[in-house]
């Protein structure tokens, strides 16, 4: 029968036990301790420091067994029991050890607040093995749902999010799935998580992250037929890591199971007519495909069915015909910030077209040519001289002789920083619920002015093309509506 009981005891009396399953039997506590310190290193120093900050886990009580003299042997709590010792009184242990000027150092700074008591679960002397039995089910796993089951990958970012707001990218995507009827049961998220760490694939799927927030850069219904795929040949027999184990491993693996190739990376060339020849007969048209990141798997740009498109009769001495371009088609993955495709109105100010020209040609990311910093400048030009443009043709605003940005109707406040630009939109301008409602989000979380102006003119801050995406991916809409706003 189980005969413990529960006692605070004072921690002097508390013993390391020499016999701790950790390591073979030694001589005594003392001895006992230095082997916990050199073969812990580090796991006994952070332990250490979250017992000084925080305490004690009161889910989790040491378990002794009685001894002679008034002591009591540590059963469960070992390195616990070390490092109280230690923190407590650094010349527990004589001379020089492992880690003592940590010890010392942390001594200083918590001896006030340190316990000098510990909660435990004491057992009688006689009653070895019982206490023994518990100990074997504290630390050798599941055992078949008697022991402690871990948390799996997946419940554990669950728990992130709950707690700290932050919920994981791939347990969006498997969210997601789930939301949309996908079975993932057999998906292992570690898996999907190392496929999506390379910025190829998570395009070629459609989607990217900005701050750990899923967002999608294709339709949805586009994005879970391709992630659907994805499941299947994850959860398919015989698949392992290694086919997915390196960076061009994914590329290659992502190509296989989304049916796509790499499309030439020959830069286009305006087509060029042979000269006509003297006979009268037909001239072939010669041209260069025009480039995209991925092809569909089967098809091809470079051919032409035979007496079709690529063949133009010559009848001298007329000119020449020039074909027509054809007409832009939006791709469904592209490297550049702004879609290479888009249009803007012809009565926006120069200089904002411009802008946005650049920023369609510009790359932010793939393996060649991504130039993160300068689209992060780019776009951080174009949202300010977009709010300026709006607020003087709207609302009236203007510079003052000594160039400061105001608003006539009320000149005592200047508006000279892009913050203040955003907000005076957002809150003054009748913009419709959902825009107003995305300004102010981004303003909130100060995603236009810190990170944009980090990348302007911090020294040491790094763009970060997924999170310049994110902005742009949230702005977007918001920037739609001013240049509308504006024609």
């Amino acid at each position: 029968m189980d005969g413990h009981r529960k006692a605070d005891i004072e921690l002097d009396k508390l013993l390391v036990n020499p016999k701790n399953y950790r390591f073979d039997p030694v001589k005594d506590q003392q001895e006992a301790m230095l082997v916990m310190l050199r073969t812990q290193k580090d796991k006994i120093l952070n332990l250490a420091r979250d017992i000084a900050l925080r305490g004690l886990n009161p889910m989790r009580r040491l378990a002794v067994i009685e001894a002679d003299g008034g002591k009591y042997v540590s059963l469960e709590g070992n390195r616990r029991i070390t490092v109280l010792k230690l923190m407590s009184n650094p010349a527990e242990l004589h001379g020089d050890y492992p880690f003592k000027g940590v010890f010392e150092e942390l001594h200083e700074r918590y001896k006030d607040s340190l316990p000098t008591e510990v909660e435990c679960v004491v057992y009688p002397a006689d009653q070895q093995d019982v206490a023994d039995s518990w100990v074997l089910l504290e630390h050798t796993g599941e055992n078949q749902g008697i022991g402690t089951v871990p948390w799996n990958y997946v419940q554990k970012q669950r728990f992130e999010l709950y707690h700290k707001q932050k919920q994981s990218t791939v347990l969006q995507v498997v969210d997601l799935l789930k939301d949309n009827g996908v079975d993932t049961s057999e998906l292992l998220a570690t898996n999907l998580e190392r496929l999506l760490t390379t910025p190829q694939v998570r395009q070629a799927l459609g989607l990217d992250f900005t701050n750990k927030q899923l967002i999608l850069l294709e339709p949805e219904a586009d994005v879970l037929q391709k992630l659907k795929k994805v499941v299947e040949r994850m959860t398919a027999k015989g698949f392992s890591v290694g086919e997915i184990y390196k960076v061009g491993d994914r590329l290659k693996w992502i190509q296989d199971v989304l049916g796509l190739r790499p499309a030439p990376v020959t830069p286009p060339v305006r087509p060029t007519p042979q000269p006509p020849p003297s006979n009268g007969s037909t001239s072939t048209l010669t041209t260069q495909p025009t480039p995209s990141l991925w092809q569909d798997d089967g098809t091809s740009s470079q051919q032409s069915p035979s007496g079709s498109t690529g063949t133009t009769t010559l009848a001298p001495p007329q000119p020449e015909p020039t074909p027509a371009p054809p007409a832009p088609s939006a791709p469904s993955v592209y490297y550049t910030l702004v879609n290479p495709t888009k249009l803007l109105p012809a009565t926006i100010p120069i200089k904002i077209v411009k802008i946005y020209k650049e920023l369609q040609i510009v790359h932010i990311s793939g393996q060649r040519g991504a130039a993160p910093h300068a689209v992060g400048a780019l776009l951080r030009i174009l949202v300010e001289i977009t709010a300026q443009e709006y607020l003087v043709q709207k609302h009236g605003f203007k510079y003052d002789s000594g160039n400061h940005f105001r608003n006539p109707a009320d000149p005592s406040r200047t508006y000279d920083e892009l913050r203040d630009k955003l907000n005076y939109i957002a809150n003054n301008c009748g913009l419709p619920g959902n825009i107003a409602q995305v300004l102010k989000t981004l303003l909130g979380k100060q995603l236009m002015t810190a990170e944009l102006n980090q990348v302007m003119h911090s020294t040491i801050f790094t763009a970060d093309a997924a999170a310049i995406k994110g902005i742009w991916q949230n702005y977007e809409n918001v920037f739609d509506y001013l240049i509308g706003e504006m024609k």
